[in-house]
Order: structure tokens, then C-alpha cells, then sequence
């Protein structure tokens, strides 16, 4: 777990250097707002310069006020030409709140809303992620329909509850971490995953993917996944995953119980392509399963 704060020009003139000297190495900074590129931030270019001068890993969030798929999707393009040629090492966050042009909607207009945006931010190569308050996901949103997003989640106090799984934890807005010079206001998070191994791995937010050879030919090598153990539950849905995209009809799924009381199983899929490794292990990830161990690929002739 990362301790990270989270700011925008409402915070100033941000010391970066007390923020590092405070053992916080995580940021996530206010890009903008809107559906214009001149209600970008005018703290964001200072702020990300200087968590890279002190190597504080930063993303960004684009606060709304969209009523419509099509302003979402306007607001997204405005973020990605605002953070165009950097690389941000945590995810690209939709921030949606309890404006009142928002809170006029429906829940299936703002949930529509959330996708478009982060549609918008995955088709372009980022890491998306929808912050909201834990009342906003539970109560203004359809959530059982953004399973497939990671959630940055604010509810103040000692445990969250979301109703969706989330890889940050807002849990504070008075300076919890103590960060000098902020007073007692200052939003604290705790993180959960590792984003920056996240993005390199994955070639996301403009990093490019490691490669396991340095000449691969992309013609004969294939991978061979392994997950494992996992629930119940976790193998009906990385089983329907690969029933989607094809695998189960080809006989590449493959599942063995671990004990004797059939609790948990080790699945092998595969071999199988790059692009398909790649939605097997978005999904892992959102199941918290790369977090802990049990995602394994390797690469193996055609």
C-alpha cells in the first residue's frame, strides 16, 4: 500500500519537496475541468514537472459537469490533449460529483456518462479510473455496470465500502498524512496497486510494454496463462471472459480443483495471443488477483 495525496490549484503554490521529505510518493493532480481545453489546471504543467523532479508518481483527474455522453466524451479529448506527450504512472481519473446539472440526471444517464468518458480515455492508450464519493457510486450510479472500471473511492473514516472493488481510498480531507504547510485540509489516499508496474507492463499512458524477447516473432510465440488458486466465484467469471473471446470453444480453458472440499481452483488458458493475455489480465487485475500473486504468463511457441 502507497500513501498519496491528491491536489489542484485550490492547494497553491504546492511545496514538492516537503510532500516527498514527507514519505508520500504518490500524487493525483487536477488536470482540468469541463468541456474546454482552456479550463485546464493552471497549477497541472507546474505540478507535474515538479513530482517528476522529486520522483513523486502522478496522475491526473478531469473534473465534470457533462449531461450528456457526447459533453463526456468532449471533456475526455480535452483531458488527453491536456496530458498529450506525458506519462503519467497512475491511472486518468473521471471525476464526477454532486454538481446540480449532474444530479438533475438520471442514474442511466450519469452512468452512460462514466463510460463514455472512460471509453474515451481507454481507446487512446490510458489507464481510465471513475472517482466518486462512496454515496455517488451506490446511489447516483447504475454500478453494477462499471464492474469492468477501476474505482478511486472517497468516504472519510476508518473503512470503505464501496460496493465496487477500488484500487484508491480517499479516507481523509484533513491532512491525515500531516503534510506541512497544508493545515488541516488536504485529501489523503491510501493506493492499493502498484499503477506505475501496472502501465509499464501493460504498454498504457504512454510507456512501451517490455519485451520478454528482444526480437520476438510475433508469428510464433503465444502465451500461456495461469491463474491460480481463486474462488469460485473468480473462476466463473474469468471462465465466461474466455468464453467471450472465443478460448473456451477452441479447448484453450482449462481448470483443476486445488483441495478436496472443490474450494478453490488453478486455471490454465492458452496458449493464447497477446491481445488476449492482455483482457485476461485486466480482468485478473480488477479482480485484485494480479495484487496478490496469482496471475502468471510465459511466453511458448505457436
Amino acid at each position: 500500500m502507497f500513501s498519496a495525496i491528491d491536489v489542484s490549484k485550490w492547494q497553491g503554490t504546492v511545496n514538492w519537496a516537503t510532500v516527498k521529505n514527507s514519505g508520500i510518493g504518490h500524487a493525483m493532480l487536477r488536470a482540468g475541468y469541463g468541456s474546454s481545453i482552456k479550463q485546464e489546471d493552471p497549477q497541472f504543467r507546474r505540478n507535474v514537472t515538479n513530482c517528476i523532479l522529486h520522483g513523486i508518481e502522478w496522475g491526473c483527474y478531469w473534473y465534470s459537469y457533462a449531461t450528456s455522453t457526447e459533453q463526456a466524451i468532449q471533456e475526455a479529448r480535452c483531458c488527453l490533449q491536456v496530458i498529450k506527450g506525458l506519462k503519467p504512472g497512475m491511472p486518468v481519473a473521471f471525476d464526477i460529483e454532486y454538481e446540480p446539472c449532474i444530479l438533475a440526471l438520471s442514474n442511466a444517464t450519469r452512468t452512460a456518462i462514466v463510460k463514455a468518458f472512460l471509453g474515451e480515455i481507454e481507446a487512446a492508450g490510458y489507464y481510465g479510473i471513475l472517482y466518486a464519493s462512496r454515496d455517488f457510486i451506490a446511489n447516483k450510479l447504475n454500478w453494477r455496470e462499471l464492474k469492468q472500471y477501476d474505482v478511486w473511492c472517497a468516504q472519510y473514516g476508518s473503512s470503505c465500502t464501496c460496493p465496487l472493488p477500488y484500487g484508491i481510498w480517499q479516507y481523509s480531507s484533513g491532512n491525515a498524512l500531516g503534510v506541512p504547510g497544508f493545515g488541516d485540509s488536504l485529501d489523503c489516499n491510501r493506493v492499493y496497486k502498484d499503477y506505475p508496474k501496472i502501465m509499464q507492463d501493460a504498454g498504457l499512458n504512454g510507456f512501451e510494454a517490455p519485451e520478454e524477447d528482444p526480437e520476438p516473432d510475433a508469428s510464433t510465440l503465444m502465451q500461456l496463462v495461469t491463474i491460480g488458486p481463486i474462488t469460485i466465484g473468480d473462476a466463473l467469471n474469468l471462465q465466461k471472459l474466455c468464453s467471450d473471446l472465443g478460448l473456451t470453444a477452441q479447448g484453450l480453458y482449462h481448470s483443476v480443483w486445488n483441495d478436496a472440499d472443490k474450494h478453490l481452483q488453478t486455471l490454465t488458458i492458452g496458449p493464447v495471443s497477446s491481445g488476449d493475455a492482455f483482457y485476461l489480465m485486466r480482468r485478473c487485475e480488477q479482480l485484485d488477483l494480479l495484487e496478490m500473486g496469482l496471475y502468471h504468463s510465459k511466453y511458448v511457441e505457436r
